[in-house]
């Protein structure tokens, strides 16, 4: 199975789209809702409920306003307090460092000195050795700890027990030693498997055929997990999907020995998941050390094209990075790519792991895309933890205007309306650390836990403002529960890039002034200006595809302000979403 992306026929596909979805009902109109309830009220109820880290962002922001809280900060930072003993009482690593980073952001290390963020990593690394984890517990080294960080002993501790797992590159560097022997590519070859979804029979016409999806993939562990793309096995765990589905992987097309699998954790969002075998592991794939691959470097795919297992292609990297997924950035190449090669590893010359094969663009040959190496090591521990990945997200959409990020909406309720974030403001420093991108922000969020207190700053209208934000957890498709949380019209400008002033009217029977359009938007590739105007007439929603559809009467001032019937469409997936 391969999921293509075909950019170059987005528009063709969306006129399409309209005209089977043309009939289709529109819902409602929703009313505006307040950004964040700031009340003493609920303030309280979160500190009662426990609920300290959502507490906090709200009392910063009253008291940046000049409003009082009577001493709730401390109740709030008490509860933390115990929330931390707690974690620390049942040695959970993962909640103590989401506690350390937010005591840290509040400027209260004093409250836990004892214990620092390596000390946790490495705790979350003996813990996932000791659940025989290894995959999880090498990506947490390469993704979160520097090795000249860790102390000698510990460092031969976990050389030995690596050592045993058969991580003879790996031992090396914790040795302080160069990888002198490199896997080289007919090992890795070894490694990879086809992934083989059954899903019964499906009707074609009136003749009932096989319904089978096929991708790859490729261990990561010598228990006997490996990882995949998710839309290779979606339909194992998409609680919408209601048909006959069993998943097998096999190690060679000579036997046809089908090894029953199953699914251990996925993330949609970077189309990711890692299954579990019952069966000896004849080669575990390692990650590189390196960052990410030269432009015009040689690089390789081992995959399943059409079913045809171990199949060795190779290329070049063509770009870096390209916005084809919801967050982050992939990486291009040139590798020839086919059905079959979705979830397979992108490798360097030595037979490690750069990349993983996700997808490729139907109509062009040799454009095809891979989740960079960086990406894959921050998600494997949380992978191994099972079942859906909770990513985390601050709840706006922003655009980057000249290496500025403008937020252009902010969901209510959010992490970001918690924080007194509002439209139009620029991000300036998020925990410390300035951003010039929202991919860079968004690669910061991935080593992050949701609930984590993180910093902001921002401007204002020249003025200069700070907050506090509770990490949230990111839906599957933002925009389509803000969809179902907010009025439409505060959706204009995240979906369409039209920033608009509503001049009359009601219901669907609303016109507009557009004040200003966002550079390279949908709506500026359309022709849309700043001083048009226009009447909304229709908003659909086509939840199959995840597409909205806009209907309206323009008033272009190209037009000498002739009115026009417009319809333009979007995907709700976008990839501008913090």
């Amino acid at each position: 199975m391969q999921c293509k992306v075909n950019s170059a026929c987005v528009n063709e596909m969306l006129i399409l789209l309209l005209t089977i979805i043309s009939g289709c009902p529109s819902s409602p109109e929703l009313i505006p809702q307040p950004i964040s309830d700031f009340s003493l009220e609920h303030i309280d109820e979160l500190i009662e409920n426990g609920e300290n880290l959502r507490a906090l962002p709200l009392i910063a922001s009253r008291d940046r306003d000049g409003k009082y809280t009577e001493g709730r900060y401390m109740r709030a930072l008490e509860g933390l307090g115990d929330e931390w003993e707690e974690a620390r009482k049942v040695k959970d690593w993962r909640k103590s460092l989401m506690y350390l980073r937010s005591f840290r952001t509040l400027g209260e290390e004093k409250r836990i000195s004892e214990i620092s963020e390596q000390d946790l990593l490495l705790e979350g690394v003996y813990s996932y050795l000791d659940a025989n984890a290894s995959g999880a517990a090498l990506a947490l080294i390469q993704s979160e700890l520097e090795l000249d960080s860790i102390d000698a002993k510990d460092r031969e501790n976990l050389a030995r027990r690596f050592e045993l797992l058969g991580y003879k590159q790996f031992v090396s560097e914790l040795r302080g030693k160069s990888r002198t022997e490199a896997p080289g590519l007919e090992s890795s070859i070894d490694g990879t498997v086809t992934v083989w979804v059954n899903r019964g029979i499906k009707l074609v016409g009136n003749v009932g055929v096989p319904d089978r999806g096929i991708g790859s993939g490729f261990f990561i562990d010598p228990e006997g997990y490996l990882l995949t793309n998710y839309h290779v096995i979606e339909s194992m765990v998409d609680p919408t999907y209601q048909g006959y589905s069993r998943l097998f992987v096999k190690t060679d097309d000579e036997t046809g020995n089908r090894i029953p699998a199953k699914v251990i954790g996925w993330d949609r969002n970077l189309d990711l998941a890692l299954l579990k075998t019952e069966m000896e592991v004849p080669y575990v794939l390692t990650y590189s050390n390196k960052e990410l691959p030269p432009l015009g470097s040689t690089v390789y795919a081992i995959g399943s094209p059409g079913g045809l297992a171990k199949t060795l292609t190779s290329g070049t990297v063509s770009a870096y990075p390209r916005s084809i997924q919801p967050m982050a950035g992939s990486l291009q190449i040139d590798v020839p790519i086919n059905p079959g090669n979705s979830g397979g590893p992108l490798l360097n010359k030595d037979g490690e792991v750069i990349g993983v094969v996700f997808a490729g663009v139907l109509s062009y040959e040799g454009v095809n895309f891979a989740i960079p190496g960086a990406y894959i090591k921050k998600l494997v521990p949380l992978l191994f933890e099972g079942g859906e990945v909770q990513l985390p997200w601050l709840g706006l959409s922003a655009w980057d205007a000249t290496g500025r990020i403008k937020v252009t909406y902010v969901a209510p309720d959010s992490p970001a309306a918690d924080a007194g974030l509002l439209p139009d403001d620029v991000i300036d420093v998020i925990d410390g650390f300035q951003f010039s991108g929202i991919r860079e922000v968004q690669e910061y969020l991935l080593s992050r836990t949701p609930g984590t207190l993180i910093s902001i700053d921002w401007l204002r209208m020249g003025e200069r403002a700070d907050g506090i934000a509770a990490l949230g957890v990111r839906p599957s498709i933002p925009l389509e529960t803000a969809l179902m949380n907010d009025a439409r019209e505060n959706l204009i400008t995240p979906l369409f890039g039209l920033k608009v002033q509503r001049i009359n009217g009601y219901g669907l029977n609303k016109r507009y002034r557009i004040t200003s359009v966002l550079p390279g938007s949908v709506a500026d590739e359309a022709g849309f200006r700043a001083g048009d105007s226009f009447l909304l007439r229709r908003w659909i929603h086509d939840e199959e595809d995840d597409v909205v559809v806009i209907q309206m009467v323009l008033k272009g001032r190209r037009a000498g302000f002739l009115e026009s019937a417009i319809q333009i469409a979007t995907h709700l997936n976008i990839n501008t979403i913090l």
